[in-house]
């Protein structure tokens, strides 16, 4: 293919006019915690709740159902990183329902729908589970270690790290319909209409239309990138740890590229004016779209190691040490509005009536959205990942520890609670 030097884009031999760029359907949808804590063990299986294990041998797939009308394009389901604002849950603390050991460790929080839970482990295996008790539809191994996967309608999508491979998944029985060959791919990918945006780890950006065997784009850059591609309308944002950079959804042609002192953490977050981020340092900034012209700082929070969500008019972000920020997204004013008191990695849920916060001690904290504590459940465990709310059911990704024949071990699990 082709080198356009000037603008660092690859070409497919095909005319550019091939790509389609429909509308992106993406859009944004303080307290020292003390207060007492509800540590909760998965009961025996005579009890009312059940617990799932994987059996060693392997199963039989069974057809899982479809939710044709399921969109899950990008990490965290939209560009706000909020897809559960019209989601409310128990102000009571929840019990658990059923837990699901899935391999040796989650690679990104699981994607749950009215009939089915898809969620992917670290030993390249996709699981279809049933949400009523946790039993596997289906499992299936595909060619590398997965990052997030994307669910549209009947069809799962991952992006896979090592043997580098894009690969679209039928989700009745998880056979793959389509694979695409790439550079390792250690970011989540992200779906806008029909074209899949992955970031390399060689510092490339393709475009591809699945089911395709040549990319639309190719896109280069000094660096790797350190988030997931973030698509609005008509224009991508690629993030590295020191820069910003806008391209044009259609050909990649650069708009603009902005540059920081502090290496920037975690995922981008988007209101659709401008363009949010944490960095490792303790600072929030944002940054006009599509200009990229600097608008404020916030600093002196403590390290990031995840990203901002946006709500309404006001953001959230958690720093490592677990506590919780509310900034307004107009003028960068922040303070801290509560605390988890642990080790925090993943960004906070937010939901209608409250924040969901998870820690690497294993406990996952409910705040109100101005940050009044409400309850705290203690899971066997540590939550890694952002958890998943759906029609009131918590689910939460965790690495926990599982007994086995031959001693005890560290595996990922699925849990859910009401």
């Amino acid at each position: 293919m082709p080198k356009d030097h000037q603008t660092g884009v690859q070409r497919c031999a095909a005319p550019v006019e091939r790509a389609r760029a429909p509308k992106l359907e993406t859009g944004c949808g303080g307290v020292n915690f003390r207060t007492r804590g509800r540590r909760l063990f998965a009961p025996s299986c005579l009890a009312a709740t059940v617990l799932v294990a994987l059996a060693g041998c392997a199963s039989r797939p069974n057809p899982a159902p479809v939710d044709a009308g399921i969109y899950w394009p990008t990490y965290l389901g939209n560009y706000a990183r909020t897809p559960f604002l019209n989601q409310r849950i128990t102000s009571e603390p929840p019990n658990i329902v059923w837990e699901m050991y899935v391999g040796p460790a989650l690679r990104g929080m699981p994607v749950v729908t009215d009939e089915v839970i898809i969620a992917a482990a670290s030993d390249r295996r996709v699981h279809s589970l049933n949400p009523v008790d946790g039993s596997t539809f289906w499992r299936t191994r595909i060619d590398g270690p997965p990052n997030q996967l994307l669910v549209v309608g009947d069809v799962i999508y991952a992006g896979t790290e090592a043997d580098g491979r894009l690969v679209a998944l039928d989700a009745v029985l998880g056979k793959d319909t389509w694979k695409f060959k790439l550079p390792s791919i250690d970011k989540p990918i992200t779906l806008a209409g029909d074209t899949l945006f992955a970031a390399t780890e060689d510092g490339s950006l393709f475009a591809v239309e699945p089911g395709q065997e040549e990319p639309i784009w190719r896109a280069f850059f000094p660096r790797s990138a350190s988030a997931s591609p973030l698509v609005l309308d008509g224009w991508i944002i690629y993030v590295t740890y020191d820069s910003l950079y806008v391209l044009d959804r259609i050909d990649a042609t650069r708009r603009a590229a902005a540059y920081s002192s502090e290496i920037f953490i975690g995922e981008a977050a988007s209101d659709g004016e401008a363009v949010y981020l944490a960095t490792e340092l303790g600072s929030l900034s944002a940054w006009s779209l599509p200009d990229l012209k600097f608008i404020w700082q916030a600093s002196g929070f403590g390290n990031f190691v995840s990203g901002p969500v946006l709500a309404d008019s006001v953001g959230y972000a958690l720093t490592r040490v677990g506590k919780l920020l509310k900034f307004d997204l107009e003028s960068g004013t922040t303070r801290i509005i509560a605390d988890a008191n642990s080790t925090v990695l993943a960004p906070p849920t937010v939901v209608a009536n409250g924040v969901l916060v998870g820690t690497l001690e294993g406990h996952l904290h409910f705040f109100s959205r101005n940050g009044e504590p409400i309850w705290d459940v203690e899971l066997e465990g540590s939550i890694e990942e952002p958890v998943f709310v759906h029609k009131s059911r918590v689910i939460v990704p965790m690495y926990g520890k599982r007994q086995a024949s031959l001693g005890s071990g560290s595996n990922g699990k699925v849990v859910l609670l009401r």
